[in-house]
Formats: C-alpha cells, structure tokens, sequence
C-alpha cells in the first residue's frame, strides 16, 4: 500500500474546541464566565460546560467562588516546559557567548518557574574563582537579580500564582523601580560577596520570557561595563525575538510598562 492509500488520520475536533477554550480563557487573564466563553467561541453554552466540567476534571481549569472560570497552575509549568524545549537558551547562546568575552564573568538566563528563577542556560569564562552555579540551579525570586526582573515584568495572572504559592513578593515600589531602570540589581542579598545584574527578555508580543544576568565576585566585578554589555546584549537579544528593530520597542530593557503586557 503505497501512501496515498493510507488513510488521512483527522484530529479531534472535540480536543481542539478544548484546547480553543484554554486559549481563550488565557488572553482574557482573568475569571470568564460560560457566557462570556460561548459568545467568544461561537458554541451553545451546554456544549461550553460541557467541555468546562472535562478540562476541570483534567486539572486545567477551575471554578471560582462567584461561579466564573480560570485557569489552574497546571498551564504555567507546561508553558516553562515549552520555552526549554522550544530551544529559548539556545537561541540566545550566540548572545550570551559574546557576552562572556566581554566581561568576562558568568551570564545566565533564567525563567519564572515554580515560584522560583530557574537558570536553564549559563556560560562561565573558565576561570578558577567561580560563583557557585549552574544550569537547572534556582535562585530565590525575591532576592536575585533575575527573580527580580521576572517579577517586575510578570503578569497580575503570574503574581496571584505565585501569592498563592506564599511566595513573599517584593513591594510594588521596588518592581517599578527595577522597570524603571530597566534592570535589576543584587549584591550580597542571596550569594555573599557576589554581584549580579539581570535584564529581561522579551517575546514577539513584548512578554517577558527571561531574565538575562551577568554576575561575580563583587571584589573584581565592574558594575558599570557590566551593566552596559548587559544591556546592549538584552536589545540584541529581544531585537532577534521580537522581530522587529530594537529602537520601535522603546529604550533597552523597558518596553512594555503596562502590567497586562507583561509575562
């Protein structure tokens, strides 16, 4: 049997009005209603519950208490899954890599996982006095450079999350200083002696996907060249991923100043 005898294998049209609905609960960030869903997808409101009671049931979606609609946190890991999958690390490994020869000290990029930064690529200059990190390593998210970052660009949806995780959040002062300046800072409040600087990485729709660092001993870091590298590195970097030049975005580092942009 040749392949143009094989069957043509047709998707679920029941799995993919569900997968619509995840979307569209997504874009909304915020509680919707079967009312709202029905209109939005053109279906009756018993087809929408229907497929509202089997994503509830799978653990993706939940009720609450004034009767409307969210998504659960289940989404929030599969979408960290997909950014280390989807190679996010490796597409800014060029960057990253003339970075390191610039300034010499170590360059991470780290993503809001599971109320923590989560380092999932990093390039050290191989020298012997080191700091004490690697790939897959978490750093707290309220007292590093990158968790900093990832906080002050997170969405309302990702903060609620991770308030009800009881992760202990920065005062919202603190996070509109850090956008700001476009970037954050972090000496001596996580690792003793060490300095790190991060900025954030954006999508092609101006969310927030990473926080880029560079961080070192603080007895040999040079703060000002290290924060000009990082930054001409960061518009280079969200240039690439967003798809369009870096001066339509804004000022290195700060595009996207509204809550809801950012992710």
């Amino acid at each position: 049997m040749t392949e143009h005898n094989v069957p043509r294998t047709q998707p679920l049209s029941t799995a993919l009005k569900c997968l619509k609905m995840l979307e569209v609960v997504a874009e909304a960030e915020r509680s919707v209603r079967i009312a709202e869903l029905a209109r939005s997808l053109g279906l009756s409101r018993a087809a929408v519950h229907q497929q509202l009671v089997t994503l509830v049931a799978a653990g993706w979606m939940e009720q609450a208490d004034d009767g409307a609609y969210r998504l659960t946190l289940r989404p929030t890991r599969i979408g960290q899954a997909a950014l280390r999958q989807a190679g996010l690390g490796e597409r800014v490994l060029p960057n990253m890599e003339r970075l390191v020869d610039v300034v010499r000290e170590a360059v991470s990029l780290a993503i809001l996982e599971r109320g923590t930064a989560t380092i999932i690529q990093r390039i050290e200059p191989g020298r012997p006095l080191q700091v004490d990190l690697r790939a897959e390593a978490t750093m707290p998210i309220s007292r590093s450079a990158s968790g900093q970052v990832l906080l002050a660009w997170a969405t309302e949806r990702q903060l609620a999350e991770l308030r009800e995780l009881g992760v202990e959040l920065p005062g919202e002062e603190e996070l509109a200083n850090v956008r700001l300046r476009g970037y954050a800072t972090s000496e001596g409040r996580w690792l003793e002696g060490v300095i790190g600087i991060a900025a954030p990485v954006f999508d092609v729709r101006g969310r927030c996907v990473g926080a880029l660092s560079v961080a070192g001993p603080s007895s040999r870091f040079d703060r000002e060249k290290g924060a000009k590298a990082l930054m001409d590195t960061v518009s280079e970097i969200n240039e690439v991923l967003s798809g369009r030049p870096a001066t339509a975005r804004g000022d290195a580092g700060t595009p996207g100043t509204e809550r809801g942009e950012r992710a």
